[in-house]
């Protein structure tokens, strides 16, 4: 009888343990915006020199192609994001442009970032004429960093990276952009607005 009462306590127990029991689970979350580590990457997809006239260059998404293009000394090439569909507030935060690039003789470029209208006109300046590292005669990576307050960006407006060669510099500036050589321009973390 002993046995059988401990039994029913014991089955007893174990019920109203059950009863009670709720799992937990414990999850960490941490927000890359808060840590200024999320940017929209801008990676360049096709030739970049040529006019200032807005006209998409590049992608969010890196090209599984590969291509090259020259910048003659006192000349420039532009990067230019998507069109934007509605305005944009950009938080501040690190602008990042990272160039692949060989010059025909070690020197430096002038990079500039600009938000432009529709028409490519700049309604706000980022950062202007802020100089690489010394590029050399091999083509290497080349990373350019500069702090850039909060901007707007107009609906059907663009950012615009602009590469200048210096009139004083080597002859000529080669960039690469593509799959193993992500010539690209990164934007912090941004806020749509209306």
């Amino acid at each position: 009888m002993k046995w059988l009462l401990l039994i029913v306590l014991f089955f007893c127990a174990v019920s109203i343990t059950s009863a009670f029991a709720t799992s937990v689970q414990v999850t960490k979350t941490t927000y890359q915006s808060d840590s200024g580590l999320l940017y929209y990457i801008y990676y360049e997809t096709s030739s970049g020199p040529g006019s200032s006239t807005p006209s998409t260059n590049t992608a969010q998404t890196p090209s599984s192609s590969t291509g090259s293009y020259s910048v003659s000394k006192g000349s420039s090439a532009y990067l230019w994001s998507k069109q934007f569909s509605s305005s944009a507030t950009i938080s501040a935060g690190n602008w990042v442009l990272d160039l692949w690039a060989l010059g025909s003789s070690s020197g430096t470029m002038q990079i500039s970032i600009y938000v432009t209208n529709s028409a490519g006109t700049a309604q706000s300046t980022i950062s202007s004429d802020v100089v690489t590292s010394t590029i050399g005669t091999s083509k290497t990576a080349i990373v350019v960093e500069s702090s850039g307050s909060q901007v707007s960006v107009p609906s059907s407006g663009y950012i615009e990276a602009v590469l200048d060669a210096p009139s004083s510099g080597p002859s000529s500036f080669t960039i690469y952009w593509g799959k193993a050589q992500l010539t690209d321009f990164q934007v912090p973390y941004h806020i749509l607005s209306t």
